[in-house]
């Protein structure tokens, strides 16, 4: 019998797309879920196939260890994490992020487990020229990114998280993500940008860049990466990567409206970003909605890019074209608009 797959964030993004994959791709597997979040999903239930569900945190192993044991749990993906880009809430970011990959870690040897921490690839690949990528030899980017809550809480829990499993004995491989795009994004953050530039609320292009890739690909590799007998160290999902003005572009063509978003180049975002982080630090008050929040404005205006070394060969990965990834996700977005989405293959 094969021994199950325990996926954490199973209600996110990914992690339904990730339910779908491991039906796709014959992978037994279960999903870590808080009591509070029904499984499966109501929108989701024909796709989350066979896989069931144990109730319980990633930052609680002893609610959940025993159940975990008795299905026969070989690896663990954490892809739970909070995604929040604001100094607001640190301390939030951190314990959720951090302890929890330690946590599970800790779980991981209790169960003779692996462990796959999804990560984010701005922790090495965030730059200030657009020519540059990280292959997963990379070194971690704390002058750049350890400014900003989500990024320095992934590139922590990456240290941390390899630090305790090389101590408890643990194998532990780290997947480094790009923004993920495609149809079924439910809560509307990976796919973001997509629907400000839908609705025309891109009042400005920023002067970076961004780098996407195809959900339903890198959760199909991931599904693969399961079956590996042994883990590489990292495994990198690049897809493609662009100026933003590009992307608005790209948008535009798929969406067949123009994008009248003017440039902004990056004195004019570090002005604002810095008025934006005095204002809240000497009236601590939260931001006016209307304006963007100064970690956004900094992270605008830097190049985002990931080459790998071996996951196309080992997971035989492979980014569908980039207008196939915004086509779908423009009428999957327009769908939900329309009050029902078209099936996304």
């Amino acid at each position: 019998m094969k021994r199950k797959v325990l996926l954490t964030g199973a209600t996110g993004f990914l992690g339904r797309h990730l339910t779908a994959a491991f039906e796709a791709e014959h992978v037994p597997a279960v999903a870590l879920v808080r009591a509070t979040s029904p499984w499966p999903p109501s929108d989701w239930a024909e796709r989350a196939g066979k896989t069931t569900a144990i109730f319980g945190s990633a930052l609680d192993p002893t609610g959940w260890r025993d159940a975990a044991g008795q299905a026969g749990i070989g690896t663990i993906i954490h892809a739970a994490a909070v995604v929040h880009h604001s100094r607001e809430s640190v301390e939030e970011t951190m314990r959720v992020n951090v302890e929890g990959t330690l946590q599970v870690v800790r779980a991981a040897r209790d169960l003779g487990a692996r462990v796959v921490l999804v990560s984010a690839g701005g922790t090495v690949g965030c730059f200030k020229r657009r020519d540059l990528v990280a292959d997963e030899h990379a070194p971690h980017l704390d002058a750049v990114v350890g400014d900003w809550p989500y990024y320095a809480s992934k590139l922590r829990a990456e240290r941390e998280g390899q630090r305790l499993a090389e101590k408890l004995g643990v194998d532990f491989t780290v997947a480094r993500l790009p923004v993920l795009l495609g149809p079924q994004d439910h809560r509307r953050r990976s796919t973001g940008h997509v629907s400000r530039i839908l609705d025309g609320r891109m009042p400005f292009v920023p002067a970076g860049g961004i780098h996407f890739t195809d959900v339903r690909d890198v959760a199909t590799a991931l599904a693969r990466l399961t079956r590996k007998h042994t883990f590489r160290s990292a495994y990198h999902f690049p897809g493609t990567h662009v100026t933003f003005a590009t992307f608005c572009q790209m948008v535009g063509d798929v969406t067949g409206q123009r994008v009248d978003a003017r440039f902004a180049p990056r004195p004019l975002l570090r002005g604002v970003a810095t008025a934006a982080e005095r204002m809240t630090r000497y009236t601590r008050l939260p931001l006016p909605r209307w304006m963007p929040d100064p970690v956004a404005l900094e992270m605008s205006s830097h190049f985002w890019g990931l080459g790998t070394l071996w996951t196309h060969k080992d997971l035989h990965y492979q980014a569908r074209l980039p207008r196939q990834t915004l086509v779908d996700t423009v009428d999957w977005l327009r769908g939900q608009e329309a009050g029902s989405a078209p099936h996304a293959a």
